[in-house]
């Protein structure tokens, strides 16, 4: 069952959010949401659809909105500030004493990266076609790969082999430099549209290993 919820961002914005927490819950995925401007919400069709699958395999999701989006306060930025809305999603997270993982899709991705960096208690970190490069104005990008190499967080990043957003040669040169594990679903584009099921498989089987 879905219980709304608001949650503090560590540069004190209230932002909205909404928990799906089995009782029996073996772990908790915080969940980064796409980009604004192009739609992106807590409640996108395909975040939606992951969380079904994550509950019924007793890993609870935390969903909230950036800062600007919904009845979140503050305003959308490049995913820099964002961090400080996905770390005020962990530390709520954290009030559970359940083991925490972040997802992220697209601009949610690149946000849930950048904040794994600073975050090596969490137990995964899956990001789903990445937004590589950074765009002035609209997204921050992910670290340079060398970045990476201190980070502990094991660390998937998905593509579609048909993403016409973001190139999917360059989200496996960057999860190889950066030493990811890199899983390409055939005949997805970047929205994984008739291919939720072969994405929710990558995601599960990537946490079953997180979460145990």
């Amino acid at each position: 069952m879905t219980t709304p919820a608001t949650i503090k961002s560590t540069d004190g914005l209230t932002l909205e959010a909404a928990y799906d927490l089995p009782d029996d819950a073996r772990g908790l995925a915080v969940v980064c949401h796409p980009h604004p401007r192009a739609g992106g919400t807590m409640n996108a069709p395909l975040l939606l659809h992951l969380r079904d699958d994550l509950v019924s395999r007793r890993i609870g999701v935390l969903r909230f909105n950036f800062r600007g989006i919904g009845s979140s306060e503050g305003d959308s930025n490049d995913g820099t500030p964002e961090i400080a809305d996905t770390e005020g999603a962990l530390a709520d997270a954290g009030t559970h004493d359940l083991p925490v993982a972040l997802l992220g899709w697209s601009f949610g991705a690149a946000v849930a990266i950048r904040t794994a960096l600073r975050h090596p208690e969490l137990r995964a970190c899956v990001a789903i076609a990445p937004a590589i490069d950074a765009r002035p104005g609209y997204t921050s990008g992910v670290p340079a790969p060398e970045e990476m190499s201190s980070v502990d967080v094991p660390l998937v990043v998905i593509t579609g082999a048909n993403d016409d957003q973001v190139d999917p040669g360059a989200q496996r040169a960057w999860a190889e430099a950066a030493g990811a594990r890199f899983v390409e679903i055939k005949g997805a584009n970047h929205f994984f549209w008739a291919r939720y099921e072969a994405l929710s498989k990558a995601v599960l089987s990537f946490f079953e290993e997180g979460f145990g």
